[in-house]
């Protein structure tokens, strides 16, 4: 399954530029910034003992209602729980607030103070990465469906987030002719702007045949790619079914 969201990935990233320009294209596009418009924490965290999900559903169903109440609808929270894995240990919680909120880091003092760590540990070292929505899918269905893959990535030498303005443009809009349920958003990692997080999520099952009937087949694949390895290096790839708590 990896192999066609990295090549979907991948494939919608870096349209070809003409090798002629590429200098010149770093050089004015090293002064573009993503304009940032959420904040965001990932929190790994891993179930202690004898405790089970049934403990961590209690836990979250007996306190939403007041984190909702603290935080006036400015978070979206999320639980990620490792794709394709039977004996769930590890999770994740997702933290995500506007960009000049203070209702993330409320959130979290509010976790800790009540005790998740009886039921699990929890890496609560809360770095405010910046991110932003590169494409929303608007999603008219009853399908409450959403897998996640999150791709580590850093730039190579060179190379930075404004080489990939154009193709950004570029890609949005020809996702929008696909019609495929999906989103993407991009996260720029709070110690280090040459690394960041590439963010796919998935809206229907079916994701992996629209891909190959969509876009993998389409014979851009293996150029595309080519073109994305010279931009960036993407370190690991992790895939998530994501449940919206708040």
């Amino acid at each position: 399954m990896h192999r066609f969201l990295n090549l979907f990935l991948i494939t919608i990233i870096l349209v070809s530029c003409g090798n002629n320009n590429v200098k010149d294209n770093i050089k004015l596009s090293s002064l573009i910034e993503p304009e940032f418009s959420f904040n965001q924490s990932i929190i790994e965290c891993k179930l202690l003992g004898e405790s089970s999900l049934l403990d961590l559903e209690f836990f979250f169903s007996k306190n939403i209602a007041k984190y909702k109440k603290i935080t006036a609808n400015k978070i979206k929270l999320f639980i990620l729980f490792p794709e394709n894995n039977i004996n769930v240990n590890n999770f994740i919680i997702n933290v995500i607030s506007s960009i000049d909120d203070e209702s993330l880091q409320i959130l979290i003092e509010e976790i800790k103070n009540d005790s998740i760590n009886q039921i699990s540990a929890c890496n609560f070292t809360v770095a405010k990465n910046k991110g932003l929505n590169i494409f929303n899918y608007q999603n008219n269905s009853d399908s409450d469906y959403t897998l996640i893959e999150i791709l580590s990535c850093k730039y190579n030498q060179g190379y930075n987030y404004g080489t990939f303005q154009i193709t950004i443009n570029r890609f949005i809009n020809h996702i929008k002719k696909l019609q495929i349920p999906f989103s993407l958003s991009y996260v720029q990692q709070f110690s280090n702007n040459t690394n960041f997080l590439w963010i796919n999520s998935f809206h229907d099952q079916s994701y992996e045949k629209m891909l190959i009937d969509s876009w993998i087949n389409s014979g851009d694949a293996s150029e595309i790619k080519d073109e994305f390895i010279e931009n960036a290096t993407c370190i690991e790839s992790s895939s998530y079914k994501s449940y919206q708590l708040l």
